[in-house]
């Protein structure tokens, strides 16, 4: 039986369905039509419509462990079948890659799971490995090197976005737009990294707001 907890919050919602009835049959009538489609980690401290404020329908949701895109023709064909989705019958403007402070699956990198009792964590931070190794041979210093990973995994994984055809068609044609994102877990800053300066901003203070 779910916790008492989740069935409380599912009373909330079904008071907040009633009350905005109107929306709800409008996402069921006349289905979805995202503009962003999210790729983030499936820990449970980032929910991309709490921290972007994203209403039902605002966004195509792919979240995994450590925010992997695994490169087309790779035998992981939920996230390539997720993304074609997107681009090819959502029609996508924008797909966002954000990685976070303190995620776990960054940190297994340097700790090695076990293959034999984890098999499946191991194989799928494969994926994600060659950030590590990006970093460490850049010879950054020992107490950034947790978290330059992190970044130089979402750079890794929207290089992997490109791998598919019909990303690389659309980026090519400018319908599509990748952007990398950083979100961190003790101030609540979302940070982009921006191609013309390598640098990772706050996209509160690009947007000329305070952060």
């Amino acid at each position: 039986m779910p916790t008492q907890s989740l069935i409380n919050g599912y009373r909330k919602f079904r008071e907040k369905y009633e009350s905005d009835h109107a929306v709800f049959d409008r996402l069921a009538d006349e289905g979805q039509d995202p503009k962003v489609m999210w790729i983030g980690c499936s820990d449970s401290r980032v929910v991309p419509e709490l921290i972007t404020g994203a209403d039902p329908g605002e966004l195509f949701d792919l979240r995994n462990i450590a925010n992997i895109v695994p490169p087309a023709g790779s035998n992981s064909c939920a996230t390539g079948a997720a993304v074609e989705y997107a681009v090819i019958h959502l029609g996508v403007d924008h797909i966002v890659v954000c990685g976070h402070t303190e995620c776990g699956g960054i940190a297994a990198l340097a700790a090695e799971p076990d293959p034999a009792t984890q098999p499946h964590i191991t194989s799928w931070l494969d994926l994600a490995r060659p950030a590590r190794a990006r970093v460490l041979a850049a010879e950054v210093p020992e107490g950034d090197v947790y978290l330059e990973t992190i970044k130089a995994n979402v750079l890794i994984q929207c290089d992997n976005l490109r791998t598919y055809p019909c990303v690389a068609a659309a980026e090519q044609d400018r319908t599509l737009t990748i952007h990398g994102w950083l979100y961190d877990l003790h101030t609540g800053t979302i940070r982009a990294f921006r191609p013309e300066t390598g640098d990772w901003e706050s996209i509160a203070s690009h947007a000329g707001e305070k952060d």
